[in-house]
């Protein structure tokens, strides 16, 4: 039985989104990412228009993967926070209308310190969002920003109101300097969303996304474990540097197959 879908974030082909999702087809994706504001604007969404919107993705076998919320400040900023705030809720409602179960979210880099004050604020700030989660029913998703493996375990473990998960990001714990299997190991039982990204690390330090099989993800590992865990949910192949996006995501998508996946 198949266990895992796989997805393209479609924000990444620089097209009109009705252009997108037919490419998405194309590569071989069962599902899309979307960008909410570049791809999906809420607030010029009618109830009529999101009704269309979800028939014509039923007339092309596609399902919503996940919705992707970029913040333009990490959430301890406390400069307008609670108007932040009030916009990640309504994207929460927006998600739970259209039947997407999970928000992607970069919130910026947790803080070492637990006993800090920037640290209490953000296991606030989460404690009311997974309280906010739990009564509307789609959940947040965070991806690491440079955090370690324990950061991330910590801080959610913190999280007691409600549902939070995590978008794990291979080429992100690989471009940190971590081991992205030991990390998966780590926090598998938090892992509601995984993107399908490959990276390398420099010798100076620096990270750099690949397309994907051709960085230091150890991938035939990586989808193993994955089926072990079991994990249950969509790989969204998320290509976002380079020229050839569209066709590495298919590339992507055709390797993961090749490796013994399906």
């Amino acid at each position: 039985m198949q266990l895992i879908r796989f997805a393209v974030a479609t924000a990444n082909f620089d097209q009109p989104l009705k252009d997108a999702l037919k490419t998405a087809l194309d590569t071989g994706a069962q599902g899309v990412q979307l960008a909410l504001h570049k791809e999906l604007r809420p607030d010029e969404l009618t109830d009529t228009g999101r009704r269309q919107f979800l028939h014509y993705l039923d007339e092309l076998s596609l399902k919503i993967s996940s919705l992707h919320l970029p913040m333009r400040r990490e959430l301890i900023d406390l400069d307008q926070l609670d108007e932040r705030l009030a916009e990640v809720r309504k994207m929460l409602d927006f998600a739970w209308s259209l039947k997407v179960p999970h928000i992607t979210v970069r919130i910026g880099r947790i803080p070492t310190d637990v006993e800090s004050k920037e640290y209490e604020i953000l296991r606030q700030v989460l404690n009311d969002l997974a309280a906010y989660s739990n009564h509307v029913g789609s959940t947040l998703c965070l991806t690491p920003t440079n955090d370690s493996a324990d950061s991330m375990l910590q801080m959610l473990t913190a999280v007691t109101t409600g549902p939070m998960g995590i978008d794990f990001d291979p080429a992100g714990f690989v471009n940190a300097g971590q081991n992205p299997i030991k990390a998966l190991r780590l926090l598998h039982a938090h892992v509601l969303h995984f993107q399908g990204r490959d990276g390398m690390r420099d010798i100076d330090g620096t990270g750099l996304e690949t397309s994907l099989g051709r960085g230091q993800v150890a991938w035939d590992e990586m989808m193993a474990l994955l089926l072990e865990i079991p994990y249950r949910g969509w790989i969204t192949i998320n290509r976002t540097q380079g020229d050839h996006r569209i066709m590495q995501s298919a590339d992507a998508i055709k390797y993961l197959t090749e490796i013994g996946y399906q």
